[in-house]
């Protein structure tokens, strides 16, 4: 089992972001995840907050300040011309030394989509056609590609990332399409699941049917499972209705458990439960200290 940071970046300085990567990589946790936006319109403003730095960017500056752990995006697909993202990605990759996640979303936020001038109905075929161009970029000494959205040929695209065929891609879904879509297409285009705040109970069922859409797809094994879930460390247990990985030192053991009985292979936590920085340093710490050892 491997341990995944989500940095809640909406509420970060660039200079927390680099505090809080290298302190999870001293106490020995496996990735530092980013998520995207774009523009913060007011949805995003209300489940989130205004601060979105250029996430490639930020990734390679945190490649150089890091040796060992993991980087990745939550980057939403639609949002850039795949090409461009095939080469922020193989870039990435090289100056990190091959230790990128590529992250994957169809994005949520309808406004962002007007802004940008992106069709906020067709975000799901365009994710879909993109992530086929990159791998076709990825792979091809010469590039061709015909879909819906792009005919191309006739060019080469360089850097190839480091890790072959690319980096995993892990694909990210919300409860809403724990059931669908979202295992469809990690099935079809993804290495890994990366279901947002779901339920064990969702995370059970979604793991079943991707097995099954993985078979039918003519896949030899599944994906792998990577979900994401708010961390909370209390000082005494939970009681009744309690979140996944919220409660006590040995509640949060045995959650981290039962996903292993499940197949996960990375559990990804959101450390935003702690308001400041220093508060997240402390809970990411908390859990190595606390958490990590009832496992053994």
């Amino acid at each position: 089992m491997k341990f995944a940071v989500v940095l809640p970046i909406w509420q970060l300085s660039t200079d927390d972001a680099d505090f809080l990567t290298t302190a999870a990589e001293k106490l020995g946790f496996d990735a530092v995840l980013i998520p995207d936006h774009i523009v913060a319109p007011p949805a995003t403003m209300e489940h989130y907050g205004p601060i979105w730095p250029d996430i490639f960017t930020l990734l390679g500056y945190l490649a150089a300040r890091t040796n060992r752990i993991q980087l990745g995006s939550s980057v939403v697909v639609p949002y850039r011309n795949p090409l461009v993202v095939a080469k922020c990605v193989a870039t990435v990759d090289h100056v990190s030394r091959g230790r990128f996640i590529f992250g994957i979303g169809v994005g949520w936020d309808e406004e962002e989509f007007q802004l940008l001038r992106i069709p906020f109905r067709e975000r799901g075929a365009m994710t879909d056609e993109y992530l086929r161009i990159m791998k076709a970029a990825w792979a091809q000494e010469e590039p061709r590609y015909e879909g819906a959205y792009f005919n191309l040929a006739g060019f080469k695209c360089e850097p190839k990332p480091v890790q072959t065929p690319h980096p995993p891609i892990w694909v990210g879904c919300s409860p809403m399409t724990a059931t669908g879509v979202g295992l469809r297409r990690t099935a079809e285009l993804g290495d890994a699941w990366h279901p947002v705040f779901c339920s064990m109970d969702e995370i059970r069922r979604g793991a079943q049917l991707l097995r099954e859409y993985a078979a039918k797809v003519g896949r030899d094994k599944p994906p792998a499972l990577a979900p994401r879930n708010l961390l909370n460390i209390t000082e005494r247990p939970k009681d009744g209705d309690r979140g996944l990985f919220e409660g006590s030192a040995e509640q949060i053991a045995a959650d981290i458990k039962e996903m292993e009985r499940l197949g996960v292979d990375y559990i990804c936590f959101d450390v935003f439960s702690r308001p400041t920085p220093a508060g997240m340093a402390g809970l990411m710490e908390q859990f190595m200290a606390e958490v990590r050892p009832l496992l053994n």
